[in-house]
């Protein structure tokens, strides 16, 4: 007979014919945090805690081992014994010999009702000890009710938006399902296996709907049927027990009976609820398929009748029970309760004159009318027309079968929609970022489903943090210069080690930056090194790093400038001097031969392959002779370096099999920082345009910038295709001034634009220096104000001494400075460069660190006394 719960399936399967392909989808637009990159990859990072999946674990183990247990009459010795061994068999509640069990509070009595007929295994008594005190089952419920309690709140915390509730029952659901690998252990052998596997998986649904109901009866009557029924969706029952083949197979009588028979065309049947069929459409097609198959068809006769006998028999069972007969009705619950025993029972006469006689011993002078009204049902029993005590027709019975399969179907239809709309969920193990699934959680970045209470998804709190990025500029002209063995150790011993030495000091030994202290090494590539952490770190570093490659270049400096060097270095020079030589008269003499062929002869081709030869040969001659004077010489390392401010970096952890673990430290402020290491050459052509009227007004060529952050951009007309094509066209056919005055109007435009710019347009950045995004200037300035003067000074050029500027040339402009002191001395300068537009991040307005020595730390000593003192 179908059951409520088969109703009940039914009713929500018919909720979401209205939308299948919605009814449980996840909407990015209504999360409070998702990852991808669109909405058709939108992903949920999701951890079912390992408190929450050990509480799942145990409770499945612990099931599956009361059930074994409780039923050892028909269990093997040799299986038995087995188990028996195991540890946590000792420590299993004490089951009831019971049916039914009346003792706990509302929601165990009806569990414990409620079991029996979900699966014959599960008797009340097994119910009440697993699910009461005690039981494993127990913290189950539990686990479901705070979960779904939590979740519930934090919907409300949303106003409604993000169904939360959907999304723990969901991950739970699925999580539960997948318990069936932890059962595989504590089952007896084929045949028995199915069966006791389909009871203790059922048991947990029950345990997951004894939850529910619980969380959505404390809830009332809010208006919200809607999320109800796409929660029920998602807790499909056919898919806890294994699918359809493991409630045909497990003796499932969750739908009102057992499906013994199967469900004729099945397949067909689930690409029609698919496809939005009703139940009833389904189940009607299911019938006529039962009467056309005259054996199926009686299967499913049998199958219904012997749910009409399951029925009476429970029901008088537990009035037996409540009236102290259980010693009389023991051979009845074994029979109700053993896989096939009732369905045995009644498949012979001497079966069912035996059934007759147990049911008559346990309701003596008719004390319990069910078994009574059993009785009389097996006595009537027709193997041909099993049906007809019921007083029901073949086609009725058919119809009655039908439906229960139906609710299966849709139930399987459901469970579909639901492992779709879980494929949204990105489950974690904690090995995915550095600092664990923990980290994650306290940032907000992770949705947690845990015993130990606290917010599934807590509120994000960006946590930020300073980004320093170095790169060693020129690094492939270096290596070809060099050679790669050469540069590979020269940057190990002249840039990673002082770097990662220098940043070693300041070190917190975290795993990730929850502290906001600290230095970490983020990225370590081929020419440059990433770091993140306090910005007052950062900018100690930078200037670490400077003073570090100045001290190499005065080192090779003065190794240059021995006599030895001046000895190899000409040397080198002498040695290729003629090999370099006759080259270039080769090459000379080759292009006169091709002046002096006519073109398209042999002998002009002959002339211009013999000139490629003697181009490549004084080429390959010039590459030799630098590559031997660079080595001579030694490099002297220049390096960018930037320092942005943002949220800290997630550090994805990539552990391979082959290649290992691998960590990759990503942030939007780690590519600003990158990006503001360039050095774009024309950025520095209008400085450069200066020096060199500077240079030219002093008569001095040596005169050298102070600054070396630059920002600028060269003067361009965008010329939109239509007027450039206009403007060739014109020219084409010989109309020079119509070509100059379709130019006109981007020219003018350009003109303009740039005569309003003030000198302060967004540019590329050169960065031979160090140098910090503004913001990151300004928090840093918040960090040292208890230990530094800070003093803001807008430098005009006329006041800097005469003897700094015949050696360095500072700019036309005033400059617009900030002076850190400490003890009256200028330990940090920054200048303002001006606004650079970074790629794919837009405009970020850049003050350069000064260096300490050259002319920026002259300015310091000469001028910082006045500074201090609010002199300009």
């Amino acid at each position: 007979m179908p059951s409520p719960v088969a109703a009940r399936r039914i009713e929500v399967y018919a909720a979401a014919r209205a939308d299948l392909a919605g009814f449980l989808q996840i909407d990015p637009s209504r999360l409070r945090y998702s990852l991808g990159t669109s909405l058709a990859d939108v992903s949920v990072p999701i951890e079912v805690a390992a408190d929450a999946a050990a509480i799942l674990r145990n409770a499945a183990v612990e099931l599956c081992l009361l059930l074994v247990s409780h039923h050892r009459g028909f269990v093997a010795g040799d299986d038995l014994d087995r188990l028996i061994l195991r540890d946590d068999y000792a420590t299993l509640p004490h089951v009831p010999p019971t049916l039914s069990a009346s003792s706990g509070g509302p929601d165990l009595r009806t569990a414990t009702q409620l079991g029996p007929a979900l699966h014959p295994a599960l008797t009340g008594g097994v119910v009440s000890a697993w699910m009461g005190k005690g039981g494993r089952g127990r913290s189950l419920v539990a686990l479901w009710i705070e979960l779904l309690r939590q979740g519930l709140a934090e919907m409300e915390e949303t106003r409604g938006k993000e169904p939360t509730p959907l999304l723990v029952t969901l991950a739970l659901a699925g999580a539960s399902a997948a318990r069936e690998a932890d059962l595989r252990p504590v089952l007896p052998g084929p045949p028995l296996d199915r069966y006791f596997r389909a009871g203790a998986l059922v048991g947990l649904w029950l345990a997951a709907r004894t939850g529910f109901a619980r969380v959505w009866r404390e809830r009332g009557s809010t208006g919200d049927e809607d999320l109800l029924l796409r929660m029920e969706g998602a807790l499909s029952p056919a898919a806890f027990a294994g699918g359809r083949l493991g409630v045909v197979q497990g003796g499932v009588t969750l739908y009102g009976l057992e499906l013994t028979a199967g469900v004729p065309r099945a397949d067909d049947l689930l690409v029609r609820l698919h496809a939005g069929a009703g139940a009833g459409e389904v189940a009607a097609e299911l019938a006529a398929s039962l009467a056309a198959e005259a054996d199926v068809g009686r299967r499913a006769e049998q199958a219904v009748a012997v749910a009409a006998v399951r029925e009476l028999l429970a029901e008088g069972l537990a009035l037996a029970e409540a009236a102290g007969l259980r010693t009389a009705v023991d051979a009845l619950r074994t029979t109700l309760s053993a896989p096939g025993a009732l369905a045995a029972a009644v498949a012979d006469d001497a079966g069912r004159k035996a059934l007759v006689k147990r049911l008559a011993a346990a309701s003596p002078r008719g004390a319990h009318p069910p078994l009574d009204r059993a009785a009389q049902l097996v006595k009537a029993w027709r193997p041909k027309e099993p049906c007809a005590p019921l007083g029901l027709t073949r086609g009725e019975a058919h119809a009655e079968y039908a439906q229960a399969a139906a609710a299966l179907l849709g139930d399987v239809v459901l469970e579909r929609l639901a492992t779709a709309a879980r494929r949204a969920f990105s489950f974690r193990t904690g090995n995915e970022a550095e600092g664990g699934a923990d980290a994650e959680w306290q940032a907000g970045r992770l949705y947690r489903l845990s015993a130990r209470g606290g917010a599934i998804l807590r509120v994000r709190e960006e946590r930020r943090t300073g980004h320093l990025f170095t790169d060693v500029k020129d690094f492939t002209r270096r290596t070809a210069l060099l050679g790669q063995a050469s540069m590979a150790e020269f940057l190990r011993r002249e840039f990673y080690g002082p770097i990662l030495d220098a940043a070693r000091e300041h070190f917190g030994g975290m795993s990730h930056l929850a502290d906001r202290g600290g230095v970490t090494l983020n990225n370590l590539l081929g020419d440059a090194v990433s770091f993140s952490g306090r910005i007052e770190n950062m900018v100690l570093l930078a200037k670490v790093i400077r003073a570090q490659l100045a001290a190499y270049g005065l080192r090779l400096a003065r190794q240059v400038s021995s006599d030895a060097i001046a000895r190899q270095l000409t040397a080198i020079e002498q040695s290729l001097a003629a090999s370099l030589g006759t080259a270039r008269a080769t090459r000379a003499a080759a292009e006169g031969h091709v002046a002096a062929a006519p073109p398209g002869t042999p002998r002009h081709a002959d002339a211009v392959a013999r000139l490629r030869r003697a181009q490549a040969e004084e080429a390959r001659l010039v590459g030799e002779r630098d590559r031997a004077l660079a080595r001579a010489r030694g490099e002297a390392l220049e390096a960018g370096t930037f320092i942005s401010y943002g949220p800290e970096p997630l550090v994805v952890v990539i552990d391979d099999e082959v290649f290992g673990r691998n960590r990759v430290a990503i942030a939007e402020k780690i590519n600003e920082s990158a990006r503001g290491t360039a050095r774009a050459p024309a950025a520095r052509g209008r400085a450069d345009a200066g020096l060199a009227r500077a240079r030219a007004a002093r008569g001095d060529p040596e005169l050298a910038h102070a600054w070396s952050v630059f920002i600028g951009q060269p003067f361009g007309i965008p010329i939109a295709p239509e007027a450039a094509a206009a403007a060739v066209h014109a020219w084409r056919a010989g109309d020079a001034a119509g070509a100059m005055r379709a130019l006109s109007t981007p020219a003018r435009e350009a003109l303009q634009a740039a005569a309003q710019d003030g000198g302060d347009a967004t540019g590329d950045i050169y960065n031979s220096g160090a140098a910090l995004s503004e913001e990151a200037l300004e928090v840093f300035l918040a960090e040292v104000h208890r230990t530094r003067e800070v003093r803001r000074v807008t430098l005009d050029p006329e006041r800097i001494p005469e003897d700094l500027r015949a050696r360095w040339w500072f700019g036309d402009e005033p400059q617009e400075l900030v002076a850190c002191f400490e003890s009256e001395r200028v330990v940090e300068l920054f200048r303002r460069v001006g606004r650079a537009s970074f790629k794919g991040l837009g405009g970020v307005v850049v003050w350069e660190l000064c260096a300490e020595d050259g002319g920026p730390g002259a300015l310091a000593a000469a001028l910082g006394a006045g500074w201090l003192k609010g002199g300009g």
